[in-house]
């Protein structure tokens, strides 16, 4: 005992003197000026909270002489009388719900300066009618402008690398969005409920489309997938009820479940050749779709998958059975049948409940076409052919004159001088373009050539038509991929 409190003592007079540097230390706290409360922390100020009555507002660069470099929390949030806010550029972030339920707000003006747009920052602004987000944001955060159900158009620049969860979601007027190139991934819910938006492109960038992501848009009628998408996230575009066709590129290994549940209007559906497992209820209730064709890849398909298809006859399978359940096609039209290629494996009549025939193999040897910028020369499957005039690239994209690439696909150009319109078509798809038009059709839907330059155009150089090869060759069904180092192109198409 008499050792322990020595000790003891010890440890008390240490601690009485932390104690005495925690007290000394100084902390931030709240200040006022004007109608602004605000905080001092490095000699910068964060506005924390607002008291006025103007319904126009200009923001202050400093406040106590000290810069205003940020938004706070919940600084403005259901400041119902705000109709207009000018943020300074002094300002680099703006905090999760600053804005949030500013009813009456119909336009901000956001600097350069801001990186970060928080949370909810405009959460319920339902007076909010547009917004330009500066080249200085990266990340567009969680629910910022859900809710914002008098929004028509959004521009996200190029800076922006990420969407995130519901970050438009409910934002029923916004009929239009370009997301750009630089964008990798589309949070869960991003755009869901928009149900004005008719038109969606989604870059090569982008590798996943999250959960519910386009859920319920249902004005939707046309939406193109980048060749960069590897997942198609669970109800991604569920109840997207005006979709009329979707091409899942080569790039993607998974559909998720309810990824298109109830899209009535969908009557054509081209899954690629990577697509390994079919989500649960996938492409329930998509009451329009007459035929599908189940690639090799697929190893899975998940509970009722395509159940409710009413008026789905026939399931093409190119490859071996792969595992599923009875209810897979549960409810698809009568005389439902699945047709499997001879010489797969796995297979038996019925196969989970349901009826199979066998149909030979006619699959075509796939096509590989190999292209070099600067030169005529290029081969099919090794042999070798010419081009009328050598690839260029202009405005970061490859134009060429298209028709020989497409006549050794098998598929054929035609050019109506009248109207500078060239028509190109290869199996069940034809792409039509115009010279001088940012805007092109894939089989009726009006599409843009670049979603993030319009000046990639089809252009007559030297007396050539010459046609932007990516945008041709993938809506055509086929894969185009770019070697930088060696300036090659190569294109892989499977009939």
């Amino acid at each position: 005992m008499r050792k322990i409190l020595p000790i003891f003592i010890a440890v008390c007079l240490v601690l009485s003197l932390f104690t005495g540097i925690f007290v000394s230390m100084p902390s931030a706290r709240a200040l006022t000026e004007g109608y602004y409360t605000y905080i001092v922390a490095g000699g910068k100020a964060t506005i924390t909270g607002y008291r006025g009555g103007n319904g126009a507002v200009i923001l202050p660069s400093t406040l106590g002489g000290n810069p205003v470099t940020s938004i706070g929390m919940n600084a403005f949030a259901s400041s119902t009388i705000l109709t207009s806010v000018t943020i300074p550029s002094s300002v680099t972030s703006i905090g999760g719900d600053a804005f949030g339920w500013c009813t009456a707000l119909t336009s901000v003006t956001i600097p350069n300066s801001v990186t970060t747009i928080g949370g909810s920052a405009f959460f319920g602004c339902t007076a909010l009618t547009s917004v330009i987000i500066p080249a200085s944001v990266t990340t567009i955060s969680s629910k910022a402008f859900f809710g914002c159900t008098a929004l028509t158009s959004v521009t996200i620049p190029a800076s922006v690398t990420s969407i995130g969860g519901s970050a438009f979601g409910g934002c029923t007027k916004l009929t239009s969005v370009t997301i750009p190139n630089s964008v990798t991934s589309i949070g869960s819910g991003a755009f869901s409920g928009c149900s004005a938006l008719t038109t969606v492109v989604i870059p090569n960038s982008v590798t996943s489309i999250g959960y519910i992501a386009f859920s319920s848009c249902t004005g939707l009628i046309s939406v193109t997938i980048g060749s960069g998408v590897t997942s198609i996230g669970g109800g991604a575009f569920q109840r997207c009820m005006a979709l009329t066709r979707i091409n899942i590129p080569n790039s993607v290994t998974s559909i998720g479940g309810n990824a298109f549940y109830v899209c009535t209007s969908l009557t054509s559906v081209t899954i690629g050749n990577s697509v390994t497992t079919i989500g649960g209820s996938a492409f329930r209730g998509c009451s329009g779709l007459t035929s599908v064709t189940i690639p090799n890849s697929v190893t899975s398909i998940g509970g009722g998958a395509f159940a409710n298809c009413r008026v789905l006859t026939a399931a093409h399978f190119l490859g071996n059975a792969p595992t599923g359940t009875s209810g897979m096609f549960q409810s698809c039209a009568p005389g439902f049948t699945v047709h499997y290629v001879s010489g797969t494996t796995g297979w038996s009549n019925p196969w989970y409940g349901y009826p199979t025939t066998t149909v030979e193999n006619t699959t075509k040897k796939q096509m590989v076409l190999v292209l070099h910028i600067g030169k005529s020369m290029f081969t099919v499957n090794g042999a070798s052919k010419t081009l009328d005039s050598p690839p260029i690239i202009k405005n970061s994209r490859t134009l060429l004159p298209i028709r020989a690439i497409i006549e050794a696909l098998g598929g054929t150009v035609a050019w109506d001088p009248i109207a500078h319109k060239v028509t190109v078509t290869l199996g069940t798809k034809t792409v039509v373009l115009w010279i001088g038009k940012s805007l092109a059709t894939v089989n009726g839907v009006s599409t843009p050539i670049d979603s993030t330059d319009a000046k990639v155009v089809p252009e007559i150089i030297n007396g050539r038509t010459m046609l932007p090869l990516r945008f041709v060759s993938e809506n055509l069904g086929a894969t185009v991929d770019w070697d930088a180092a060696t300036q090659t192109i190569t294109i892989t198409y499977a009939p």
